[in-house]
C-alpha cells in the first residue's frame, strides 16, 4: 500500500510479519507505520471487505428476508440496551426530533431500530452492497468515507455511533473531530473498538512465545485500549460517561486454548460465550453478567471496549 507520511513520535514497537506496529506519543494510540492512503482504503472497502473479510450473501436479500428481519428488530437486546444508555445520557428536554449518525455499521440495523422510535436515522456507509442492503429497510445512507461526514452538512445530531470502524481509518482524530463539530450540544457518542496490546494478550503472547495474533492485516489500522480511547476522546471534546466489555477470549488465550491457530478451537469459542451467557439470562441473573463485564472493563480486560461519551 502506498504510505501517508505523517511524523509520529514513539520508542515501543512491534515488528509483525513485516509490519510495524508502534505505541505513538503523537496520536496517544498504537497503530501501523506506515498509515496506509485514503486511495488504497476506498478501494478495499467499497468493493472488497465484505466480499473478501466479512462476506455476505446480499444477494439473498429479498422481501421476506427484509420482513422478517423487520419483524425481529423491536426485540433485539443489544439495540435496546444502546437505546436505553443513549436516552439516560441525554441531556433532560431535549428538543425533538432527535437525530443518530451510525457511521460505517455495515448490515447493522441500530439505525432502524432509533427510527422505529421516531428518530431522525442516518447512516455513513462506503461499501456499495451494504449501502443498498439498509437502503432496503427505509433507511438514509450516504455512500460516503467516514472521514468525509462535514461534506455531507448533517448538524446537532443527538447521537452517533462508531462500531468497529475506528481501527479502520487512517486518522481517527480528524474523524471524531468531524463528529464533534456535527453533534448537538450534549450529544452523545458510542465508540466500540477491539481491545487489543491488552495484559490479557500481551500476557498470553509473552508465556507462550505466539505471534502477535490480534494484529490484522491490511484492514486494522489502529489498535485501541480503554485507556487510550478514553484519552483519545477527550482530546477530541468528549468526556467519557460509561465503559464496558464483553467476553474475556484473552482468558481461553491464557488457558491454552489456541483459537487463532487451532481450527476446533475456534469452533468452540462462539458456543461457548454463547451458553456462558445464556446462563445468566436464562436464570434471572443478567443483572449480574453485566456488572461482571463492567469490572472487566475498570481493569482494561475483556475483547472488546464498548464506550459511551458526552460532548462537552
Amino acid at each position: 500500500m502506498s504510505e501517508v507520511r505523517v511524523s509520529h513520535e514513539y520508542e515501543r514497537f512491534w515488528e509483525e510479519e513485516g509490519t510495524r506496529i508502534i505505541d505513538c506519543k503523537s496520536c496517544g494510540f498504537i497503530h501501523v507505520d506506515p498509515i496506509p492512503t485514503k486511495e488504497d482504503l476506498l478501494d478495499f472497502y467499497s468493493k472488497k471487505y465484505f466480499t473478501e473479510v466479512k462476506p455476505f450473501r446480499y444477494e439473498a436479500v429479498d422481501e421476506q428476508f427484509v420482513a422478517e428481519k423487520l419483524g425481529r428488530i423491536p426485540k433485539n437486546g443489544t439495540y435496546r440496551g444502546i437505546y436505553n444508555r443513549v436516552s439516560k445520557l441525554l441531556p433532560q428536554g431535549n428538543a425533538e426530533p432527535l437525530s443518530m449518525l451510525d457511521i460505517g455499521c455495515g448490515n447493522d440495523l441500530l439505525s432502524r431500530f432509533f427510527a422505529n422510535h421516531n428518530w431522525q436515522a442516518n447512516v455513513i456507509e462506503p461499501n456499495q452492497d451494504a449501502a443498498a442492503y439498509l437502503r432496503k429497510f427505509g433507511i438514509t445512507v450516504y455512500e460516503r468515507f467516514a472521514d468525509e461526514l462535514k461534506g455531507i452538512g448533517l448538524r446537532d445530531i443527538s447521537f452517533v455511533n462508531i462500531q468497529f470502524v475506528l481501527e479502520h481509518i487512517a486518522n481517527p482524530i480528524d474523524l471524531l473531530t468531524q463528529v464533534y463539530e456535527a453533534m448537538a450540544p450534549g450529544g452523545i457518542i458510542r465508540v466500540c473498538v477491539p481491545n487489543d496490546f491488552s495484559a490479557g494478550q500481551m500476557a498470553y503472547q509473552e508465556y507462550y512465545q505466539e505471534k502477535l495474533r490480534w494484529v490484522v492485516r491490511p484492514d486494522h489500522i489502529n489498535y485501541f485500549s480503554f485507556s487510550s480511547l478514553s484519552g483519545l476522546l477527550r482530546r477530541c471534546g468528549f468526556e467519557e460517561k460509561y465503559r464496558t466489555t464483553n467476553f474475556p477470549l484473552e482468558f481461553l488465550l491464557l488457558g491454552g486454548q489456541n483459537y487463532y491457530a487451532d481450527e476446533d478451537a475456534k469452533k468452540l469459542v462462539n458456543p461457548f460465550v454463547k451458553q456462558f451467557q445464556q446462563a445468566f439470562a436464562k436464570t434471572g441473573r443478567w443483572n449480574k453478567l453485566t456488572k461482571l463485564y463492567e469490572s472487566l472493563a475498570e481493569i482494561e480486560m475483556g475483547r472488546s471496549v464498548f464506550m459511551f461519551a458526552v460532548k462537552r
